[in-house]
C-alpha cells in the first residue's frame, strides 16, 4: 500500500494534494493506495485541542467524497503515544504492507514527535520503498492547516473554510426532538443533535445547504439560545430547511454552511422575528442556488458519500 500518514481532522485541499500523488505513485505497479489515520486526533486525545472538525464518521465521509479507497484507522491510545519514532515504524509496518510513503514535508511522528520527514525517508529507504515529502499548499499567503481551519470556523467564517477545506464546513448529526416553538411560528425546525467535540460554529444564523431525504435543498441555521423567548439555556443548532414539509425525526441530516447572516438578536415581539426569519430564508434560498450551481460536482459526490455510508451503517445493523 502507498500511504499517506496524517492526523486528518478534516481532509482539506493540501491533504488531497497528498493522496493525488500517492494515486499517481500507486498507478505505475498497480499498487493499492490510501491514508493511515487515527481514531482520535492525537492534539484532542492529549488534551491540547477542545474541539475536533470533524468526527470519525464524518472523515470516512469525506474519505467517500474524495475516492480514497482505503484507510487505515490506528487507535490513539497511551502505548501509541509513547512509541518512538522507530517503534511506530515497525508498528506500521505491522499493520500494512508499506509500499511506499506519502506525508507533507512538516510530518512529524513518535514520541513527543521527535520524527520527522527526513528519518521517515531514512525508514523508507532501508525498507526500499519510495518515499515522497511534498510541500505544503498556501492560501492567502499562509499555510493550509486544520489550525487555520478551525480557527476560521470558530470565528464563523464558513466561506474561508471553505475555500481551505475545498467543500463546505459541515455537520452530519442526527435530528433529535426540540421544543417545537419554530412550528408554531410557520418554520418548523430540525434540532440538531451534536456529540462528543464537535466544532460548531459560533451562535448566529447562517445560510446553508442540506440533504433531507435525497435532495439538497436551501436551509437557514440557527445557533444559540433563542434569545427572544429567553427559555434555553444550552446552545442549539436548529435547521429550517426550506420548502420542505416532512419528518425529519431521527434522520442523519447532512448540513453544509455556506456562510453566516447575522448574529442572535433578541426582537421584541415574534412578529419581528418571523420577518426577519423570512428574509434569513430567502438570503439562504439565494447563497445556495449561487453555490449550488457554481459547483454542482460537490453537492452529488457528497450525495453518493453520503448514500454509501448510511447503506453501509445499516448493513451493520
Amino acid at each position: 500500500m502507498i500511504a499517506v500518514l496524517g492526523a486528518f481532522d478534516g481532509f482539506h485541499r493540501g491533504h488531497a494534494l497528498l493522496f493525488e500523488r500517492a494515486r499517481e505513485m500507486a498507478a505505475p505497479a498497480g499498487l493499492e493506495w490510501g491514508g493511515v489515520t487515527f481514531d482520535s486526533i492525537p492534539g484532542h486525545y492529549m488534551g491540547a485541542l477542545k474541539n475536533v472538525l470533524f468526527t470519525l464518521r464524518e472523515r470516512e465521509l469525506i474519505r467517500l467524497f474524495l475516492g480514497i479507497p482505503r484507510l487505515e484507522i490506528l487507535k490513539f491510545d497511551d502505548e501509541l503515544l509513547k512509541l518512538p519514532p522507530s517503534g511506530f515504524w515497525e508498528f506500521l509496518c505491522g499493520r500494512i504492507a508499506v509500499d511506499g510513503i506519502v506525508v507533507g514535508r512538516d510530518f512529524r511522528f513518535g514520541h513527543r514527535r521527535e520524527g520527522d520527514a527526513r528519518l521517515l525517508e531514512r525508514y523508507c529507504r532501508e525498507a526500499g520503498a519510495p518515499f515522497l515529502a511534498v510541500d505544503l499548499l498556501r492560501h492567502l499567503e499562509v499555510k493550509i492547516s486544520s489550525s487555520a481551519i478551525r480557527a476560521a470556523v470558530a470565528d464563523g467564517q464558513c466561506d474561508l473554510a471553505a475555500k481551505e477545506l475545498g467543500y463546505p464546513y459541515f455537520i452530519l448529526a442526527n435530528v433529535d426532538h426540540g421544543l417545537g416553538r419554530g412550528r408554531e411560528i410557520g418554520f418548523p425546525t430540525a434540532n440538531l443533535k451534536i456529540t462528543g467535540a464537535k466544532l460548531v460554529p459560533p451562535e448566529g444564523v447562517y445560510s446553508a445547504a442540506v440533504l433531507a431525504e435525497g435532495t439538497w435543498k436551501a436551509a437557514a441555521v440557527s445557533i444559540g439560545k433563542n434569545p427572544t423567548f429567553g427559555d434555553v439555556s444550552d446552545v442549539r443548532v436548529e435547521v429550517f430547511v426550506v420548502d420542505y414539509r416532512g419528518n425529519l425525526y431521527e434522520d442523519n441530516l447532512l448540513v453544509f454552511f455556506l456562510s453566516r447572516l447575522r448574529q442572535q438578536t433578541r426582537f421584541k415581539d415574534v412578529n419581528q422575528l418571523t420577518s426577519q426569519i423570512k428574509t434569513d430564508v430567502e438570503l439562504s434560498r439565494a447563497a445556495f442556488r449561487r453555490d449550488f450551481d457554481s459547483s454542482p460536482g460537490k453537492y452529488i459526490g457528497f450525495k453518493a458519500g453520503y448514500d454509501r455510508l448510511i447503506s453501509g451503517s445499516r448493513c451493520l445493523m
